[in-house]
């Protein structure tokens, strides 16, 4: 399953750099912004609802440009997009300076509504961008009682109601020409804590395992050192692996005769066809 996670990745990668290419020969497209899609293949990650969120025109511009040019390479897969997981950066034009703002797709779809009219109410918005009522008010918060007021909100209470009046602040400023607005962080239980930890190791060791196999089927051979290092080497990606994982990981794949020590010298492996 990681495995295919790793397969994902380096694949779009790839996706990437054709679909620009494609843009570049293809005079009549003009997305106007960056784009960037990473594919995911069904079964290998975990399921995300798909949304129906109605994203503002210049996304959904993207969008289509991307499925037509991911629907001219294969017949055989359909894409369904998690906006959920996506991130934009917005460029942010205030009195003082241009600011780019790394936000959500779903922080993106209310905040470039204000480039059509200066006010709307936390009613308008959510019919706007088709969000559920609830999920609207926390990035409403995010956006207008946080950090970061990129919004002002009439009546400037934290209450909020379907008939507060959002504005886009022209006078926001800040240090920084580039800022990274996040969602506001809701409390997690320590059993929820300790099980998502749980979840996130056993998968952990199930990458380690895959990357071990993966160095030792091209190698043949290795000293123990050597393949720590670039099981860690390939790994560093996407989290970085304790070496005592890695060691335990080394261990289960001997009990599992995948590989074995070499009888002269038991600081080297073999891998075991």
């Amino acid at each position: 399953k990681l495995e295919g996670m790793l397969t994902d990745m380096n694949v779009s990668k790839d996706n990437q750099a054709a679909f620009a290419t494609w843009i570049t020969s293809n005079d009549q497209i003009q997305l106007g912004m960056e784009c960037s899609v990473t594919v995911l293949t069904t079964g290998f990650w975990p399921t995300y609802k798909v949304d129906d969120v109605t994203l503002p025109t210049e996304l959904i511009k993207c969008v289509d440009k991307f499925t037509q040019y991911y629907e001219s390479r294969t017949s055989h897969r359909k894409l369904k997009w998690i906006h959920t997981l996506g991130t934009c950066v917005l460029a942010g034009k205030f009195e003082a300076k241009p600011i780019d703002l790394v936000i959500s797709t779903y922080q993106a779809c209310i905040l470039m509504l204000f480039n059509q009219q200066e006010e709307y109410t936390t009613l308008d918005i959510a019919q706007n961008t088709k969000l559920p009522m609830d999920e609207l008010k926390k990035y409403l918060q995010t956006l207008a009682l946080s950090k970061y007021t990129i919004l002002t909100k009439n009546p400037k209470v934290k209450e909020m109601v379907d008939t507060d009046v959002y504005t886009f602040n022209r006078k926001f400023t800040d240090r920084q020409r580039k800022i990274k607005m996040s969602l506001l962080v809701t409390k997690v239980s320590q059993d929820e804590k300790a099980a998502t930890k749980a979840t996130v190791d056993e998968d952990r060791k199930h990458a380690v395992e895959a990357s071990i196999v993966r160095v030792m089927k091209a190698r043949k051979t290795m000293t123990h050192q050597n393949l720590v290092m670039e099981v860690s080497t390939q790994l560093m990606k996407l989290f970085k692996p304790d070496p005592k994982v890695i060691k335990n990981r080394i261990e289960s794949l001997i009990s599992r005769e995948y590989l074995e020590r070499d009888k002269d010298n038991q600081g080297v492996y073999k891998y075991l066809a």
